[in-house]
């Protein structure tokens, strides 16, 4: 059985219902219910959003996934020979037009250029080998730059610490641009 008052909170009028219902005012009159009757509903809804996502939690926590998450951190999505692999792309497209090529100059020169033509398709494919290996020394020789020393700005604070701001090249942040550091540069080296 629900609780069913016998005064009012807004007016204090005794109140007198025949039929109570769930949805009846537990609090207010019929009057006081029009005024108020918003403030009793925000506590029912809270309740009812907060049991809906409680249990859509729960099974969603019991429920199994059929299959793991893959997440690929950024430095291990730049080990990934993703380069290598466009440059592979490039090759197979170049060597299919060269072959292509080779086709259409035999079928026009007749079946004695047959020699001509393997001997075309080899240098094209030594000098599209020879501009593959300078595109990877070349992605090889950006992985290995090393990177720039980071430095921390090192100038003194209000609280009298030096300021712990990476910049770039033993300079100041953008706040204690102008003063000095408080430590040798070797202390203000980040890296």
């Amino acid at each position: 059985m629900l609780f069913k008052p016998k005064f009012c909170c807004g007016c204090g009028e005794k109140i007198e219902r025949l039929d109570w219902k769930p949805w009846t005012s537990r609090r207010f009159c019929q009057l006081c219910e029009t005024e108020y009757g918003l403030y009793e509903w925000i506590p029912r809804v809270m309740f009812c959003l907060g049991l809906f996502f409680g249990v859509l939690g729960i099974s969603f926590y019991w429920q199994k996934t059929e299959k793991p998450i893959v997440a690929l951190s950024h430095q291990m999505s730049e080990n990934l020979p993703t380069a290598n692999k466009n440059l592979t792309n490039q090759t197979n497209s170049l060597a299919l037009s060269a072959n292509q090529n080779v086709q259409e100059t035999a079928k026009l020169n007749g079946a004695n250029s047959a020699q001509n033509v393997q001997k075309s398709l080899q240098t094209a494919l030594l000098k599209q080998s020879s501009s593959q290996t300078t595109q990877t020394k070349q992605i090889e020789d950006s992985k290995k730059v090393a990177p720039e020393t980071a430095y921390f700005c090192g100038a003194q604070t209000k609280k009298g610490t030096p300021c712990s701001r990476r910049v770039k090249n033993n300079s100041r942040c953008w706040q204690h641009v102008g003063q000095s550091a408080m430590l040798p540069p070797e202390k203000l080296r980040a890296n």
